[in-house]
């Protein structure tokens, strides 16, 4: 039975020699703020031929581990791990600081050592808002006079008037910039008779464009009315013209208003002309604008 007890305790004191220890120490300010570094001081004591590994540890997202430093001490065949981690917060609260994982590795074991939890409090680097900001002396008084008021606003009626002079120019100006009037003081029958000339040009009767070929000789005869009899003709009706356009030879009156009356017939009416008709309306006001040629040739002729 000795023998029995005897070998259980040649088996029990080396385990309890070589047993590892953990040792901590924690170092930091009086008043823990965001960012404000802190560090937790770890000694670790094994055997020699030890090995230390640190496991994954959840610090909340709360706590960031900025540096690890690592030292080791040998003494009287004890091997002291010195670790220094140090951390940073980045919230504000009350926070518990959990635990810290260590494997110590032996030859035929392993063996967890941990640490202590320990509360942490961490402020904010902001400014109180609840302490009140008192002024370093009362508000001084601010006495206006009249001229502190009458400045300003005549300052103020100063620069409406000018605005509204500045706005009367620029229209003044834009008006003196208007585009110039191009006035063509060629008589009114050699106007329509060149227009007439550009109409026979585009061959309109050759294409069977009646309806176009109508409404151009229309417009050259209310045209050329408008620039000889002084009255405004291409913006009237044909009733309208009749109204309006005084003449001395009846019979010539009667011509235009039938030509123009042809005229709106096929425009407005839709009605459809012949070739020979078109021809012929065609014939007559170039006659009738050549009959103001002969006339002015006489009237100078007369006059010479």
């Amino acid at each position: 039975m000795r023998k029995i007890y005897l070998f259980l305790i040649l088996i029990i004191i080396p385990l309890i020699v070589f047993s590892a220890e953990l040792e901590q120490q924690l170092e930091k300010p009086e008043k823990l703020f965001i960012g404000t570094p802190f560090t937790l001081h770890i000694d670790i004591s094994s055997a020699i031929a030890d090995s230390i590994f640190s496991t994954q540890n959840d610090t909340l997202d709360i706590f960031i581990l900025k540096n690890i430093e690592s030292t080791e001490k040998i003494n009287n065949d004890i091997k002291t791990t010195l670790l220094d981690l140090t951390y940073q917060p980045f919230d504000t609260g009350e926070f518990t600081f959990l635990e810290l994982e260590f494997a110590v590795k032996t030859t035929d074991s392993l063996e967890i050592l941990k640490t202590k939890e320990f509360i942490l409090n961490i402020e904010s680097v902001i400014t109180d808002s609840t302490k009140s900001i008192k002024d370093i002396t009362d508000p001084l008084a601010v006495n206006l006079k009249f001229l502190d008021y009458f400045i300003p606003l005549l300052i103020i009626i100063l620069i409406i008037f000018a605005v509204k002079y500045l706005i009367k120019l620029l229209k003044k100006a834009k008006k003196d910039i208007s585009k110039p009037e191009i006035i063509d003081d060629r008589p009114a029958y050699i106007i329509a008779l060149e227009l007439l000339d550009n109409l026979r040009k585009d061959d309109l009767l050759i294409k069977g464009d009646f309806l176009n070929f109508y409404f151009r000789i229309s417009l050259i005869l209310r045209l050329f009315i408008e620039l000889h009899y002084k009255i405004n003709s291409v913006e009237m009706t044909t009733s309208e013209i009749r109204a309006n356009l005084i003449l001395d030879d009846h019979s010539k009156k009667s011509e235009i208003l039938k030509f123009l009356m042809q005229a709106d017939m096929i425009k407005f009416a839709k009605a459809i002309p012949t070739d020979s008709d078109s021809k012929i309306a065609l014939n007559w006001l170039d006659n009738y604008l050549r009959s103001f040629e002969k006339l002015n040739a006489t009237e100078e002729t007369e006059n010479a």
